[in-house]
């Protein structure tokens, strides 16, 4: 099959400037719930074939007792899904990390995924706060569950 499909409507031919690329142009959006923190890439503009999205996201992770980082796959322009991703976050190893991608039915998509590199950068502000409560018998709360 060929990389681009005639304007509808017309009867152009392959390399004429009447073609659009018929070629997927992803965006990836990563959030981490709860909070509902997000991080968009840019859109890799006609290469849904081999994209690089290289994009960095920084989250403060809140203490709570399940955490999911969830990654969206979405052609640009028209916000289509195309693949999704949930993980737990106390799943998550650093380094770098395959994470096989499903389609919108859930279904594993076949050489589909995202080369993910996940870093811990210590505890954040929410985590200092937590360990202080630690300290009052009250609180039910492990250390372990806010690292």
């Amino acid at each position: 099959p060929w990389p681009e499909a005639p304007v509808e409507g017309t009867e152009a031919w392959r390399g004429s400037s009447s073609y659009v690329p018929a070629v997927s142009s992803p965006q990836v959006t990563v959030t981490l719930e709860p909070g509902g923190q997000t991080s968009q890439t840019p859109a890799v503009m006609h290469d849904g074939y081999h994209p690089v999205f290289d994009h960095e996201a920084e989250f403060d992770v809140p203490c709570a007792p399940l955490s999911l980082l969830i990654f969206e796959v979405r052609d640009f322009p028209s916000g289509r899904p195309m693949a999704r991703r949930a993980v737990r976050l106390d799943a998550v190893r650093e380094g770098l990390r395959w994470l096989q991608l499903r389609s919108t039915l859930g279904n594993t998509v076949p050489h589909g995924g995202l080369l993910v590199r996940a870093e811990f950068t210590g505890r954040s502000k929410v985590h200092e706060v937590a360990a202080d409560k630690l300290r009052k018998p009250s609180r039910s709360v492990t250390f372990e569950e806010c690292t």
